[in-house]
């Protein structure tokens, strides 16, 4: 009868690690944090940086909630245990609440890390399955080399799509400009128009026209 009381005592270990994770970080700490973590650069990644930490305080906050469930369920289940209830009174088992509650606080943790990922949704959803598949974590699955090898295929492309969209932009006036031919006025579109004309008169300016 001893052991199974003690069944659902926490370790002075399992409270600290608790207490820890019942800590909500400030902001600014996370901030610290994540930049830390993915060697993000203040000045030129702050729109990412940005997201990091307002998702990762979302989870920070998802995981104190979780944990405090565990603590109050557990609560509620040693009193259960020293009172005599009822016949018709519904059974808590200690055991299988904590396993319940510690499966929610891992997927909170897993969907926290696979949402960090700056990745397409579709890559996402492979590191995903290949975790589910080979029952590791996020952070696992990702220095998978399959995954590996997708990660770098979509790096390889965003750099090419970025390079291409550069020299367009560049070399897009000189093709588009055409002395001989100044840019219509459309009357559906009047400020277009005129915005069209002046960079069409400044260019024609420039080339001594």
């Amino acid at each position: 009868m001893e052991n199974i009381q003690n069944q659902n005592v926490p370790t002075a270990e399992e409270l600290e690690q608790e207490q820890i994770a019942l800590h909500l970080p400030k902001e600014e700490e996370v901030r610290a944090s994540v930049i830390s973590e993915f060697g993000f650069d203040e000045e030129l990644d702050t729109d990412k940086i940005d997201k990091a930490v307002a998702k990762e305080m979302v989870h920070k906050t998802d995981i104190v909630k979780v944990v405090g469930q565990k603590i109050k369920y557990r609560d509620l289940a040693n009193k259960s245990k020293e009172a005599t209830p009822p016949i018709s009174q519904v059974k808590i088992d200690p055991d299988e609440v904590g396993k319940l509650v510690d499966t929610k606080l891992t997927e909170t943790l897993e969907k926290r890390d696979l949402d960090s990922l700056d990745y397409p949704d579709d890559l996402k959803g492979e590191i995903s399955k290949l975790a589910k598949l080979q029952g590791v974590s996020i952070k696992k699955a990702v220095k998978d080399p399959y995954i590996v090898f997708k990660i770098e295929t979509y790096e390889k492309e965003q750099k090419t799509n970025e390079a291409t969209i550069s020299r367009t932009h560049k070399s897009g006036s000189s093709k588009e400009f055409d002395v001989n031919n100044p840019p219509a006025f459309d009357p559906n579109d009047v400020v277009g128009s005129d915005k069209a004309m002046k960079e069409w008169e400044a260019e024609a300016k420039k080339r001594g026209l």
